[in-house]
């Protein structure tokens, strides 16, 4: 009895030190795991933030902005008139659109809503029942993800200058019908002392926009 009781020595401090040392080790692999996870989905749900402020932009463009909270949309397809405004680095392209709605009474004469592109943001400027607005409006990024969101190109172009679209004995020169409209923008996903270490992912829309 005596023989097997001092046989049974119980855990050593060498045994404890071991625990220890591999439990360390797996908190710390664990939390690197962790780390890198949620860098990752970080990254992922700011490209798809990304993804989702352009879409919406050219969507609003496309049917409109809304006008006192939802009373009228100004847009290009509901538009009487479009207009392409500023300078791009493509030839016969702008980096705006103006659009006139139809008018319904002569205080509406000069309403008109303006997208346009300034300091790596879509903006936009109107007049609403013969009211300028006061200040231009963040379109896109907006003014809360301007910080890590750019927009790094907004070309505007007449479809149908070369008769792509449609045949050009159709189109009034006059008349402009059909934008091609493309939109680039990145988000930054990574910082560093460096600007050309910073990291960003980037999205490059086109799509075409018809005045009915």
């Amino acid at each position: 009895m005596f023989k097997s009781l001092k046989n049974n020595r119980g855990i050593t401090l060498i045994e404890v030190i071991t625990v220890l040392l591999i439990s360390t080790i797996l908190i710390l692999v664990s939390g690197m795991a962790i780390s890198v996870f949620f860098r990752r989905y970080k990254v992922i749900n700011d490209y798809l933030d990304l993804q989702k402020g352009a879409m919406e932009c050219l969507e609003t463009i496309r049917s409109g902005y809304s006008m006192n909270r939802g009373e009228q949309f100004y847009g290009v397809a509901n538009a009487k008139t479009i207009e392409i405004t500023g300078v791009s680095d493509t030839w016969n392209a702008g980096s705006g659109i103006k659009v006139y709605p139809p008018t319904y009474a002569d205080f509406q004469l000069n309403d008109m809503v303006h997208f346009y592109l300034e300091d790596g943001t879509i903006k936009v400027n109107y007049i609403y029942n013969g009211v300028q607005v006061s200040s231009a409006q963040n379109l896109f990024p907006s003014r809360e993800m301007r910080d890590k969101m750019q927009v790094t190109r907004f070309s505007v172009a007449n479809a149908n200058s070369t008769g792509g679209i449609l045949s050009l004995s159709d189109v009034v020169d006059t008349d402009l019908r059909i934008l091609e409209v493309e939109l680039e923008a990145r988000v930054r996903v990574k910082d560093a002392p460096l600007p050309n270490q910073v990291e960003y992912k980037t999205i490059n829309y086109r799509t075409y926009m018809v005045k009915k």
